[in-house]
């Protein structure tokens, strides 16, 4: 289980938290310091956390893994570092502020049957994703297509993955949320979608079902 300890008084300050596994060659000289992600000050060791182990976002609960799932700790492939981001929203731009927010992880000695991970899609974080002005609604959309499907399951898990939770994230221009699936060209079930998305009530969905995403 992991949960949010979000410190109080900054429920609208804090707009979400990412936790990253890193490179297990991090050099433990940056262990241990707070740096503004992003700027020239973060040690470039940084950059080797990239992989998703968790995301919390604004408005969301603590998140329980299935009872025979579980993201796995303390065996050698296992994160040996990670770094927790997160990111703030300061519109007044009032100065002075010191926040110590983070996540609570709940660990158990009883192995769980299957891993968890983390699988981003959609649209990547980028300069270049941009709405025309004026425009009354718009679409964006983005792609995890087969190639890359295959690229990152096929040898490790060719059978296919579970999926059991999305999280549907969007800042606030954001108005609905679709998560597509399709397969051989026909469209599935859709995995999750929002069509009244609240920026301010961001939320795991647990699927009714486990839907399997192959390669």
């Amino acid at each position: 289980q992991v949960e949010p300890l979000i410190q109080k008084g900054h429920e609208n300050l804090v707009h979400h938290i990412l936790l990253y596994q890193c490179s297990s060659s991090l050099n433990s000289s940056v262990l241990g310091q707070g740096h503004e992600c992003y700027h020239p000050n973060m040690p470039d060791a940084f950059l080797t956390c990239e992989t998703v182990l968790f995301a919390w976002a604004i408005g969301g609960e603590g998140f329980t893994y299935p009872p025979h799932v579980g993201l796995s700790i303390g065996t050698a492939a296992d994160p040996q570092l990670v770094l927790m981001e997160v990111h703030y929203d300061n519109p007044t731009y009032a100065e002075g502020l010191v926040d110590s927010s983070g996540l609570r992880l709940v660990y158990t000695p009883v192995l769980r049957q299957y891993d968890a991970g983390v699988i981003e899609a959609g649209l990547w974080v980028s300069l270049f994703h941009n709405i025309p002005p004026g425009m009354p609604e718009f679409v964006s959309e983005g792609h995890c297509t087969r190639e890359c499907l295959t690229e990152a399951l096929g040898a490790e898990r060719p059978a296919g993955i579970q999926v059991f939770a999305v999280l549907l994230h969007a800042h606030l221009a954001g108005r609905a949320i679709l998560m597509r699936h399709f397969r051989r060209g026909q469209e599935q079930q859709l995995l999750a979608y929002d069509e009244h998305f609240d920026f301010n009530f961001q939320e795991f969905q647990y699927l009714e079902e486990e839907r399997t995403i192959l390669p």
